[in-house]
């Protein structure tokens, strides 16, 4: 039976538990705030330790499904739209794979910094930066713009990573790079401009989104910011709610 723990499996017995509960939760046996039951009653019901029954809840507790409170039990956690995240695979692809993604710079030269790209960067007002703009082209076919701004300092090997796919695609892609350290996201809702649109083969005025980043190096220092501006085919959002079995 599926509700029954089985020596003979390779998945451990706190696995096999886990997924016992999960699939209880799931169907409404054990509705969100309910207590479930205590971890002496599973194991004699189960045949299983107390050691293996914590080892189950734990995982639960670990995965957001369940939340001890002290002097009271173990209760099933609601679940809430605010726990959802969604994730960035469509553009993860895009930085990951340079054979099928190609960068053409439209413009590199250096500027002054208006006020927002100061305050963003720690900058003094009107601080010389770096502006780059370039067009993101995936197996020839435009899908991208972008436009940056870095720190002007000639000790730092960023533009030259820019030029390229730059630190923001390390940090998409979880690899080390000896640039950036960190970076914030931003996703906002935008409409394509006439540039823009003539870029992306797009109509004037057609739905994109806007990819605002800030990238920080070793130091806790923004050296860069802009923003990517793509149409929704592009840069998909998905997300999950509510429960969903482990594979």
């Amino acid at each position: 039976m599926r509700d029954r723990i089985s020596k003979e499996r390779f998945e451990p017995a706190y696995a096999q538990l886990a997924a016992i509960l999960r699939r209880r939760i799931a169907e409404g046996a054990y509705p969100p705030g309910e207590k479930i039951p205590s971890e002496s009653a599973m194991s004699k019901e189960y045949g299983l330790s107390l050691m293996t029954v914590r080892q189950a809840i734990g995982v639960l507790m670990e995965q957001g499904l369940l939340e001890r409170i002290q002097g009271s039990g173990t209760f099933v956690k609601p679940l809430k739209l605010t726990e959802s995240r969604f994730d960035l695979d469509s553009l993860r692809e895009i930085f990951h794979d340079p054979e099928r993604t190609q960068v053409k710079v439209l413009q590199i030269n250096l500027t002054r910094a208006d006020a927002k790209t100061a305050e963003i960067l720690q900058l003094p007002p009107h601080a010389r930066v770096i502006l780059i703009r370039r067009l993101l082209l995936r197996d020839g076919q435009p899908v991208m713009f972008h436009e940056g701004h870095i720190r002007c300092d000639p000790k730092r090997p960023v533009v030259e990573a820019e030029l390229s796919l730059g630190p923001l695609s390390d940090l998409f892609n979880g690899q080390g790079t000896g640039t950036a350290k960190k970076g914030e996201l931003t996703v906002l809702p935008a409409t394509l401009g006439e540039e823009d649109a003539a870029l992306l083969n797009q109509p004037v005025g057609s739905p994109a989104f806007r990819l605002e980043y800030i990238v920080y190096d070793f130091d806790d220092v923004p050296f860069g910011w802009g923003w990517f501006t793509a149409p929704p085919e592009v840069m998909r959002l998905k997300t999950r709610l509510g429960l969903w079995e482990e594979p």
